[in-house]
């Protein structure tokens, strides 16, 4: 047992823990929700990500992590995947995980590779089943999801519901908008696209300024790393009350001052939403052959308002949503009422058992 280290809640050793994935937010959230959930009950986590920076950042400098080195696209991506395949399985072996845990998309299919004869237990975060996750699931244990109809295209799913995480801890609304710069009284508009920004929807935030200056809400940017200075610069030219930042780390203070959001509809940002009952106009990125970010936001019911052009239309519409307190009161009561609870602790219970079973 590492100094510190906790007994396990159901009793044992501690566990370790390897969790191989990543390259987004989407992918990132729930499995480090889960690690912290484990990290709780005294076990021992290992990532193996891609080598993105916003990786980096998004797990903090704190977190055991290590880069297979595979980022890249198209052909430079599959030559890395050999030597990536060889790094995860000598981590693997350094690390002795009792079990591994896959995050879907490419680079969690390295975990077939890590696994080593461990059981293997796939996380799937979008409410559509992806390709690798589809392929994984023959070697898989069990496939973890936070939507509860992804588990009909599932051979072995187990829902779990959203998982949440630290850095989503709720603040009471005044509070968080002290801590962030923002008035006390306005409403506030919460802008994100996602760990890595959206440019089009920050350009499309930036044409409604104007619009949105009459309305009478201050406006809460995440716009991803590089992206801030235009949309800052055109906030202060209107005149619109903004706190336009490239990242934040503690989103829940972001959720908790925020009384609308605009925003992509990556798996992590809507089973963020639903946790925290916000009422959200979501443009879905339009370049997934699968649509997987407009299934996932059609999750929320009448919670959202799908805006799927970007256009002059879907501009009016957010309009009228933001100068319409009871249909955004009545949304965030359809949140409140049909959002399961936060699924990391069942989540963490399933490994724990899984892990112990082949013990």
């Amino acid at each position: 047992m590492l100094p510190g280290a906790r007994a396990a809640r159901s009793g044992g050793a501690p566990l370790r823990v390897l969790f191989v994935g990543g390259g987004t937010g989407g992918h990132l959230a729930p499995a480090l929700g889960l690690a912290e959930a484990l990290e709780e009950r005294g076990h021992h986590t290992l990532f193996l990500t891609s080598g993105r920076a916003v990786e980096r950042w998004f797990l903090g400098e704190q977190r055991a992590a290590v880069s297979l080195r595979v980022e890249g696209g198209s052909w430079a991506w599959y030559l890395a995947y050999g030597p990536g395949a060889l790094r995860a399985r000598a981590q693997s072996r350094a690390f002795d995980p009792h079990l591994v845990v896959s995050l879907g998309g490419r680079i969690g299919a390295l975990a077939l590779a890590a696994r080593r004869g461990r059981p293997l237990v796939v996380l799937e975060g979008n409410r559509v089943v992806g390709r690798s996750v589809r392929w994984m699931q023959r070697w898989a244990e069990a496939t973890l999801t936070l939507f509860p109809d992804t588990l009909a295209d599932l051979r072995k799913g187990n829902w779990v519901g959203p998982i949440g995480r630290r850095a989503l801890a709720r603040v009471a609304q005044a509070e968080a908008r002290r801590r962030l710069g923002l008035a006390a009284k306005a409403p506030v508009l919460l802008l994100v696209g996602g760990s890595q920004g959206a440019r089009d929807l920050n350009e499309f935030a930036a044409a409604l300024l104007p619009q949105l200056a009459g309305t009478g809400y201050q406006l809460l940017a995440l716009t991803g790393a590089g992206k801030a200075e235009p949309l800052r610069a055109a906030c202060a030219l209107h005149r619109l009350p903004a706190v336009v930042l490239e990242r934040l780390t503690d989103m829940g203070l972001a959720y908790s001052a925020a009384d609308a959001a605009l925003s992509r509809g990556g798996a992590a940002t809507i089973a963020e939403l639903w946790l925290f009952h916000l009422p959200a106009a979501i443009a879905p990125y339009p370049h997934h052959k699968d649509r997987q970010q407009e299934h996932n936001a059609r999750a929320l019911g009448p919670g959202a308002l799908l805006l799927p052009r970007l256009d002059r239309d879907d501009a009016a519409a957010l309009l009228a949503l933001l100068r319409s307190p009871q249909r955004l009161r009545s949304m965030a009561e359809h949140l409140r009422a049909s959002a399961p609870a936060e699924g990391g602790q069942r989540a963490a219970d399933f490994l724990e058992e899984t892990a112990r079973a082949r013990a």
